[in-house]
């Protein structure tokens, strides 16, 4: 398993965050565009060892500044999208805040339809298949997320095809969002949650009794049992982020990473990784540090590739296709 055949085989990642995903190139020539200073993006990366989770998300003021025209946001999900071809990801969900995106007046449909765009746009350029993810944010009110989740199923935007609650776990936990995600639900949205990382293994079930078939991150229920048999039993799929979950302290270091413990008890898992600017990684990156730190092998990649797409959001269609390619590529 060496880092040539990881990059030449074929990869598929459910959980990358747009804005913190941006190639930092790109994110300089917006900030020049916009008359600052260039250098500014330089302090986009993340520490390798944060405060914590809030320490980390502090790196994403600063590539948001630039990030809030229509314009922009379709280079950006380009961009990135380009990158993930590079090293051969196959399929990718891209999730992103159109909260996040309002400073300059642009509403969230105008946000949503501006990445959709761009992600056509690339589709076009690129043999990867790609869909969006919208995330609502804890810190937000119950109504602005049921409105956005209203807006996103007013617009039916093309390569929208799930929902997902982001931000500070520890400060707000599900309970906080429960109608929004209950919205959702009841307009047959496919739902992941933001769980389980940030040290609380109880978000996790709260998750998945709101709906949620997928959990970004996820990692703290390795000290739960009955959480963890419930994962398993319900086949709920866990984002794995290693380096992120590194760096926020989710875990207390690579001799505490979970994936081994996971595979071994059956849990269906994908590896992912969060933000590939702000943590300085790609998908080939992680799989690397899961061989060097976890004992990855190659049947257990193409067996957690193969999961990711059984519990992507894509179409049946389009997961046939994608299971043939993986398969075909790892014989």
């Amino acid at each position: 398993m060496n880092r040539t055949l990881i990059h030449k085989l074929p990869k598929v990642e459910l959980h990358c965050h747009l804005d913190g995903s941006v190639p930092i190139n790109l994110l300089k020539e917006m900030a020049l565009e916009q008359g600052m200073d260039e250098k500014i993006m330089d302090n986009v990366r993340a520490p390798e060892d944060c405060e914590d989770l809030k320490d980390y998300l502090s790196c994403f003021d600063v590539i948001l500044s630039v990030l809030q025209t229509e314009e922009n946001l379709k280079r950006a999900v380009y961009a990135v999208i380009e990158e993930a071809h590079k090293e051969n990801v196959r399929y990718l969900e891209i999730r992103f805040a159109p909260l996040l995106h309002l400073a300059k007046k642009m509403t969230p449909k105008q946000a949503i339809t501006a990445v959709s765009e761009g992600v056509a746009k690339a589709q076009e350029d690129f043999p990867i298949h790609v869909n969006i993810l919208i995330c609502g944010l804890r810190k937000d009110s119950e109504e602005e997320n049921t409105q956005l989740f209203e807006a996103v199923y007013e617009l039916k935007a093309a390569h929208v095809v799930g929902v997902d609650i982001a931000g500070d776990e520890a400060q707000y936990p599900n309970e906080y969002v429960e109608k929004s995600i209950g919205y959702a639900g009841e307009n047959h949205f496919q739902i992941t949650m933001h769980s389980g990382e940030c040290g609380c293994a109880r978000n996790v079930l709260t998750a998945m009794h709101l709906g949620a078939t997928r959990i970004g991150h996820g990692v703290a229920i390795q000290n739960d049992l009955e959480v963890l048999k419930e994962v398993r039993d319900r086949n709920v799929l866990l984002e794995m982020c290693p380096t992120s979950n590194v760096q926020t302290r989710a875990v207390k270091s690579w001799a505490d990473y979970p994936l081994r413990f996971f595979l071994d008890q059956g849990i269906p898992v994908s590896i992912n990784t969060d933000n590939r600017t702000v943590s300085n990684t790609t998908l080939t990156d992680e799989f690397m540090l899961c061989v060097k730190h976890c004992q990855l092998t190659h049947q257990e990649m193409k067996k957690i590739t193969l999961n990711s797409v059984e519990h992507s959001f894509a179409s049946l269609d389009l997961k046939k296709k994608l299971i043939e390619q993986v398969e075909s590529q790892y014989n």
